[in-house]
């Protein structure tokens, strides 16, 4: 019976007074400790733990405090009450959920980044996940400048069709001055292609690509790099700004 009380939430001294008080009905404080063998001084702070449980009461008579114990059936009470703070607890851990996953996401980063350099670098990073791509699967760009296809565009050209081959979907936005790029000119006749442009007026050289849990930031300027991230938290986070630009972007 004491290993079961325990289970449900009772601490060893409570379900020792809690047993004492069934066994002698209503009683002053002496005779409980003895019967329970808890010392006095950690008596009534039991005592008033297992009434805040709603397991024991008390009563005054000619100035002296009797206690007794809470009929059995409270105890089904009592775990209805922990259940119910579960539920509570439960809730506001649900609620500060994403913001705790995003602080462990955020930590790990950096275990869990690459760093490319060079133009080979550039082609490498692209390399890694075309090779895991599959029939159906979708490849997000955003902020793509036409400074992506310098010295790369024959690069492109290849990727793009071994990527249509695989009919794997690609939704890209734009700066607007690739509009004017000669290979983005031919980009609305590809299968499997969808593209839009940002307003007039915002350049720039970095961009983000984004596949599955993968992120890569890509650069062509001066010093050609990739930096690629494998956290599915990050990629879902930079997903959604993907989403907000290709709302405001045009066709």
């Amino acid at each position: 019976m004491e290993e079961i009380l325990q289970k449900i939430g009772l601490t060893p001294g409570e379900i020792k007074v809690y047993l004492a008080l069934l066994r002698l009905g209503t009683s002053s404080a002496g005779p409980i400790g003895c019967e329970a063998c808890v010392a006095r001084s950690k008596l009534y702070n039991i005592l008033e733990r297992l009434a805040k449980k709603g397991l024991a009461s008390h009563s005054v008579e000619n100035g002296v405090k009797r206690f007794s114990a809470a009929e059995p059936s409270r105890l089904l009470d009592f775990l209805r009450k922990k259940e119910e703070d579960i539920k509570k607890q439960q809730k506001v851990i649900e609620g500060i959920m994403p913001g705790l996953e995003a602080e462990y996401a955020m930590k790990n980063v950096a275990r869990e980044a690459e760093v490319f350099e060079g133009l080979e670098g550039l082609k490498n990073a692209r390399e890694k996940y075309i090779k895991t791509m599959k029939k159906g699967d979708n490849i997000y760009f955003f902020g793509v400048p036409s400074s992506a296809y310098t010295r790369m565009e024959a690069y492109y050209k290849d990727w793009n069709a071994r990527r249509i081959r695989k009919k794997i979907n690609s939704y890209t936005v734009f700066t607007d001055e690739a509009r004017e790029n000669k290979y983005v000119k031919t980009k609305p006749m590809h299968k499997y292609t969808f593209l839009r442009f940002l307003p007039k007026g915002i350049l720039t050289h970095a961009w983000i690509e984004i596949y599955r849990d993968t992120v890569v930031i890509a650069l062509n300027y001066k010093k050609p790099m990739s930096i690629v991230i494998h956290n599915k938290y990050v990629a879902e986070s930079y997903k959604k700004y993907f989403d907000l630009l290709w709302k405001i972007a045009k066709k």
